[in-house]
């Protein structure tokens, strides 16, 4: 079983001045293949080619990853595989190389267990207390820098709650840890603005493009929260998951959040 190819060979290891270890100079995908199918490529490829624009990097061609992909993944069934492009350059200093060329990094990771559970019995959340930086050249993209999100899961780790709501500075609600969310109003979904930090998720776009003119992109403020009907989480693995509670406010698995779930399976 292949577990990991670099540049297209069998591998596990990178030169220690690789960029994306010594920077986090890079992009990634996180992708289901289902029976060597990925699942929503072309929009993965989108966000790829998106984030390899903003930072000036050469997206390597969309038939060659898919390839790699179909290689990797081949035998295994339902399989997560991520994508990781980083810069390549040797030696120290910030200043990348001109030629925007990059390190392919492509590995395949088990599916989770429980997922379905999950999705039927939904998942407590809190508030972290960490924030999130506003950085509006980065906004959206799925950048190799994720220590905000390893804080905020190290902060959440001993307590009661599964998932973690992430805030910027001036307390908008921007994401969770590693998904998108997703606030139930008088029947419309709501979503924070991307534009200043955080991630433009895949799950999330097929849900705006799916149910646009009940949609709508906003900032959120902390506060509103506690006014939803129904709040729910999203990402490409474990799609649409309730939240049954935030901090000590908790919530029913409504009707709409139970609709999107059934529209997902019914794909």
């Amino acid at each position: 079983m292949l577990e990991c190819l670099v540049n297209g060979e069998i591998s596990k290891f990178i030169h220690t001045s690789n960029r994306g270890l010594n920077y986090a100079d890079g992009v990634f995908e996180t992708l289901v293949v289902q029976n060597a199918r990925p699942l929503r490529w072309q929009a993965h490829m989108d966000r790829l080619g998106l984030g390899c624009e903003r930072l000036g990097l050469v997206m390597p061609p969309q038939a060659l990853l898919l390839r790699e992909v179909q290689t990797i993944s081949t035998g295994l069934g339902d399989t997560v595989v991520k994508i990781v492009l980083t810069r390549d350059g040797h030696g120290r200093g910030y200043t990348p190389p001109s030629d925007g060329s990059c390190t392919r990094i492509i590995s395949a990771h088990p599916y989770p267990e429980g997922t379905n559970d999950i999705a039927r019995e939904g998942v407590t959340a809190q508030i972290c207390e960490l924030r999130l930086a506003l950085q509006p050249a980065l906004g959206g993209i799925k950048h190799l820098n994720r220590l905000d999100q390893v804080l905020a899961a190290a902060e959440i780790r001993d307590s009661s709650a599964v998932e973690g709501i992430l805030l910027d500075p001036e307390d908008h609600v921007i994401s969770a840890i590693a998904a998108n969310i997703f606030l139930v109003s008088d029947e419309r979904l709501l979503t924070p603005r991307l534009d200043r930090c955080g991630v433009r998720g895949v799950m999330r776009d097929h849900i705006l493009a799916a149910f646009a003119p009940r949609c709508e992109q906003r900032r959120i403020h902390a506060d509103m929260l506690w006014e939803a009907d129904e709040v729910f989480i999203c990402n490409t693995v474990r799609g649409v998951v309730p939240l049954i509670a935030i901090n000590d406010h908790a919530y029913d698995i409504g009707p709409i959040t139970r609709e999107l779930q059934a529209w997902l399976l019914s794909e």
